[in-house]
């Protein structure tokens, strides 16, 4: 028996956990239809802003530099790997070249330009060409493999949710109109979109466990400067320590290997992010920014940037800044499931957020609530009570809160305004709760060592 699901992934979802999911459905012989908020690309929180489409608009730039090639990865900046499974698609991936180890160096950083790298045995991993090309890559790899049974509706904002006893699913209405009716509904977004669609749907055990997530605000500052910044041992990448205001700085010029056209041969993009207190001491409603904001987060945090490099060191003039506010950025506590299923009202959750917050954690999470949905097929409530998962789970605050999680990476935990007030337990392996997808081991045989495809 075939089911249609439908799945959400908001705009202010991370939308990795997508993906795997869908790859999964496909495998399973599960139609699924998409529905994303994104107006122009896939990717969410794996997202790139670039002059060589519209997500730089031409109104924030000065003419002179729409051909100088400018690349910011705005959200997610690299990522690790520690699960079997998950290690098994980062190589698929390397082998495609949709991804390459980031060599760096990459390290923390202290007040005063103290660099101290990371050890060769910490791998990290970026897309080629910015971390959207990664979840862009994953899309057209399942929507084509699944000749027509995975379909994605873009733009598209699900306002409600109804269920429709006789049918045995659920009835959504989007951009106004009906959607049709649905044997199965994945939530792969979080916040108050996701709260407000779910809330009074008939889903109550799936709402109470939304309704306790808590999540970070932090500011992204993208920055060109005209010269290469003067930086500590050719650091490429930091996470900032001590610092109220940053918590991260990275060269996408030299992460993603860029060539900026001459007269711009010099020319560096740096992405700088802030902590979690600076973000919610400054937050404002982030789908209208008021100017004089934007213009005092930018100043405030290259100023930063200057004072944590160092007395010595004058930062090159900037000749484009953007600030971006992710209001409801990454999860301050979670259950750390890796989904979440209520097989009576047949709606599920995936996410990193469930686990703590990474592109592991992503890609383990949507692999999971698959297998399961696959084994909901054709069964009764009563004889899918088992596949039940994440209901009543507590939620557990995360140490980690500024730019996410990264399993297996030491390193000091970040700024000494943490939520959590991590920075004072010393080093720490981060991420290192187990993000396997448990849920899928309900299924027998569901895996082979041969499914990272993509």
């Amino acid at each position: 028996m075939s089911t249609r699901c439908k799945c959400s992934g908001g705009n202010h979802s991370r939308r990795m956990q997508l993906w795997p999911l869908l790859e999964g459905l496909a495998r399973h012989g599960v139609r699924a239809v998409v529905f994303d908020t994104g107006k122009r690309s896939v990717g969410g929180r794996a997202a790139t802003r670039t002059t060589a489409d519209a997500s730089i608009h031409s109104n924030w730039i000065n003419n002179h530099l729409s051909k100088a090639q400018l690349v910011f990865d705005h959200a997610a900046q690299c990522f690790t790997a520690t699960d079997p499974w998950f290690n098994q698609q980062v190589t698929a991936w390397l082998a495609s070249g949709v991804v390459q180890q980031w060599q760096g160096p990459v390290g923390t950083l202290k007040a005063g330009g103290i660099f101290q790298q990371f050890g060769a045995d910490q791998q990290l991993y970026v897309a080629a060409g910015g971390m959207r090309r990664l979840a862009q890559h994953m899309a057209d790899q399942v929507v084509t493999a699944s000749k027509g049974a995975i379909q994605v509706v873009r733009p598209m904002w699900v306002s409600r949710m109804v269920a429709v006893h006789a049918a045995g699913g659920w009835q959504l209405t989007g951009n106004n109109k009906g959607q049709g009716t649905f044997g199965a509904v994945v939530i792969a977004h979080n916040g108050k979109c996701a709260n407000r669609l779910v809330g009074p749907s008939g889903a109550p055990a799936i709402a109470k466990q939304l309704m306790k997530l808590r999540l970070s605000a932090v500011w992204v500052t993208m920055v060109a400067f005209e010269q290469p910044v003067r930086v500590p041992a050719r650091m490429e990448g930091a996470f900032i320590q001590g610092s109220h205001v940053l918590s991260w700085a990275g060269n996408n010029t030299a992460k993603l290997q860029l060539l900026h056209p001459a007269p711009y041969s010099q020319l560096q993009c740096w992405t700088l992010i802030s902590t979690n207190s600076y973000g919610q001491a400054n937050k404002v409603p982030q789908e209208k920014v008021p100017a004089y904001v934007a213009n005092k987060v930018a100043h405030e945090m290259i100023a930063e940037f200057s004072r944590v490099l160092g007395s010595n060191v004058q930062l090159p003039k900037p000749v484009f800044t953007r600030c971006q506010l992710w209001g409801a950025a990454l999860p301050l506590n979670a259950p750390k499931v890796s989904c979440i299923l209520d097989p009576a009202s047949r709606v599920g959750i995936c996410g990193d957020w469930l686990t703590g917050a990474s592109i592991q954690s992503a890609v383990l999470s949507g692999w999971a609530l698959a297998d399961r949905l696959a084994a909901l097929q054709g069964r009764t409530t009563a004889e899918a009570a088992n596949l039940a998962i994440g209901l009543d789970t507590p939620f557990q605050p995360l140490s980690e809160v500024e730019i996410g999680e990264f399993p297996g990476l030491l390193k000091v935990p970040v700024a000494s305004g943490s939520a959590n007030g991590a920075a004072a337990r010393g080093r720490a392996d981060i991420g290192s709760v187990d993000c396997g997808s448990n849920g899928g081991k309900l299924v027998a045989g569901s895996r082979s060592t041969a499914r990272p495809q993509q």
